[in-house]
C-alpha cells in the first residue's frame, strides 16, 4: 500500500467475509491478495483478535491470525470476530496442510496443489479425527458441517472457468506475492524436483536435520511421472479431516484416508467450524508423514490465499453484501 494514499474507513457493519489464518506465513499471503487496504475499526470490548481489513472485487474482508495453531485457538478467534462484525456471514479457513498422495479426478496430490472441502458422497467436505484409546490409533468423532452453498457455488464456478481460460487466473494471483523481495523470498516455488515422497513404511533418518543431510534413502522414494506445469495451480475438492494431533506417520494416513476418503489433513476446521459456515482450503506443504519439513510452506500458503482470492470474483454481491 503506497504511503501517500489514505486507507479506507469502513463501519463494522460493512464487513460479510472472514479470512482465517492459522499460521503467519499465511496471514502475510492472504493480505497479498488484498485490491486494497482499510483503517482498523474500534473492537468490542474482550476482543482480543488483530484484523487485517480490506476488498477483494468489491467485497470487505476480515482478515484475522490464531494466537496459536489447534481447534480451541479457532474456535474462540471466529466467536470475538462474529461479534466485532455482527454481519459476516461466512469465512475461509486459509493456510497450509498435510497432503494424501491419491488420485483423484485432477491427478495425484502433490506439493504445491490445492485442496478444498467440498461435499462428497456421505460426507460433508471435513470430518474429525482424534486420539483412539491406543497411542498408536486414531478413530474419526464425526461429521462437520458442509460448506455454504455460496461458497460451493463459487468454487464450482472457478472451476469451471478455469478450464476455458488460456490462461490461470490462480496462478497470476500468486504472482502478486513479489518474491525478488527479501521478507517474501519464502514464498517461492522450490520446485517439482524439491517433491519427494517415500514409500509409507519408510521412517525419516534423523529428527532435525533434512532428507538430504539426515541421510534418508533416496531409494525409497516412490518414482512418480514429472507433467507439472508450473504456471497452472492444481486444485482438489473432497473431504479435508481435521484434528488436534499433527499426522506424521504415512502409514496411519492412509489407513485414515482410505477409511474416510480424505485428501487432507489440518488442525483448525474443528474450531471454525462447529457453528459457523465455512469453507476450508488447504495448500500442500507436505505428505503427512515423518520426512516433514517446511521448504514448502511459504509457496503452499501463496497457492492457497491465490485460490482463496479467485473465489471472491464469483460470490455474488447480493450473496456477501446484503
Amino acid at each position: 500500500m503506497h504511503p501517500s494514499i489514505p486507507l479506507k474507513c469502513l463501519s463494522r457493519d460493512s464487513y460479510r467475509v472472514g479470512w482465517i489464518c492459522p499460521l503467519e506465513v499465511e496471514q502475510i499471503a492472504a493480505m497479498e491478495m488484498l485490491d486494497e487496504e482499510h483503517e482498523a475499526v474500534p473492537q468490542l470490548s474482550g476482543d482480543t483478535n488483530i484484523y487485517s481489513l480490506g476488498s477483494i472485487n468489491n467485497h470487505n474482508v476480515v482478515i484475522a491470525g490464531l494466537p496459536r495453531t489447534g481447534n480451541c485457538s479457532a474456535a474462540t478467534v471466529v466467536t470475538q470476530m462474529r461479534l466485532t462484525f455482527p454481519n459476516i456471514k461466512y469465512a475461509l479457513l486459509v493456510g497450509i496442510g498435510g497432503g494424501v498422495p491419491v488420485k483423484t479426478d485432477h491427478g495425484m496430490i502433490r506439493l504445491g496443489h490445492v485442496v478444498v472441502s467440498e461435499p462428497t458422497g456421505t460426507h460433508s467436505g471435513a470430518v474429525q479425527y482424534d486420539h483412539g484409546k491406543a497411542a498408536s490409533h486414531f478413530e474419526r468423532k464425526g461429521y462437520l458441517p458442509p460448506p455454504p452453498t455460496a461458497l460451493l457455488n463459487a468454487a464450482r464456478e472457478v472451476a469451471v472457468r478455469r478450464q476455458r481460460m488460456s490462461y490461470d487466473p490462480i496462478w497470476m494471483n500468486v504472482k502478486r506475492i513479489k518474491t525478488e523481495r527479501r521478507p517474501l523470498r519464502r514464498f517461492k516455488f522450490p520446485g517439482i524436483a524439491n517433491d519427494h515422497l517415500y514409500l509409507p513404511g519408510y521412517k525419516h533418518q534423523q529428527e532435525g536435520l533434512s532428507c538430504q543431510d539426515g541421510g534418508c534413502d533416496k531409494n525409497q522414494r516412490i518414482e512418480r511421472q514429472i507433467d507439472e506445469d508450473d504456471s497452472f495451480v492444481v486444485v482438489h475438492r473432497g473431504t479435508v479431516a481435521s484434528g488436534e494431533l499433527v499426522i506424521k506417520d504415512a502409514q496411519m494416513r492412509d489407513k485414515l484416508a482410505q477409511e474416510h476418503r480424505v485428501l487432507c489433513f489440518e488442525m483448525e476446521a474443528v474450531g471454525a467450524l462447529i457453528d459457523f459456515p465455512c469453507l476450508v482450503i488447504r495448500g500442500i506443504s507436505d505428505y503427512c508423514d515423518s520426512h516433514k519439513n517446511d521448504e514448502w510452506h511459504g509457496y503452499a500458503a501463496a497457492v492457497a490465499a491465490a485460490y482463496a482470492r479467485q473465489l471472491f470474483f464469483y460470490m455474488s454481491i447480493e450473496e456477501t453484501q446484503r
